[in-house]
């Protein structure tokens, strides 16, 4: 009996470390989430109407109910989007617009507190529009605000730093 001891310890510290392995840091979780909707987001072939509305329901699933957007960095103003709903018929908006588009996501620097997070970022979106021989190059630094609900990290909004690009020019 005594010889069983140290496999069962061996066991458990094996399952113990394979578990803190298969769930990692919520530093990974939350970068594993931001690249899934990064992922998501691209749009590289031509989309139906259906798969249009399906993949901005899907989006919208990566946001909580409420967001906020600052873009005044941006020239623009202080956003709220009330709820959901009104944040996909955006997204199916904005997608209905775009013949394709490529995201990439740079230098993520996560800061944790509590059950919030902020994602410091420099992201980048490579598209066109339907209808358009050209393409369009943004770049800005970013910082997206997430909070943890029910053990799974939602976008809250963000805020624009500085539109990259200008600096580029």
């Amino acid at each position: 009996m005594r010889k069983r001891y140290p496999l069962i310890v061996l066991a458990a510290v094996a399952a113990l470390a394979a578990l803190f392995l298969l769930h990692g840091s919520e530093e990974d979780r939350i970068l594993e989430r931001l690249e899934d909707l990064r992922a998501l987001a691209g749009i590289h072939a031509p989309e139906s109407s259906v798969e249009l509305l399906v993949k901005s329901r899907r989006l919208g699933e990566f946001f909580t109910e409420t967001t906020f957007y600052d873009l005044t960095n941006n020239g623009q103003r202080l956003y709220e989007v009330p709820s959901r709903q009104e944040l996909v018929q955006h997204i199916t908006r904005i997608r209905a617009r775009l013949a394709n588009l490529e995201l990439a996501v740079q230098d993520m620097q996560v800061s944790i507190e509590g059950n919030t997070a902020r994602v410091l970022c420099r992201g980048s979106g490579l598209g066109s529009l339907r209808g358009e021989d050209s393409q369009f190059l943004e770049i800005h630094s970013v910082e997206v605000q997430l909070e943890k609900l029910d053990d799974v990290w939602m976008v809250a909004g963000g805020r624009h730093i500085r539109n990259e690009r200008e600096q580029l020019e």
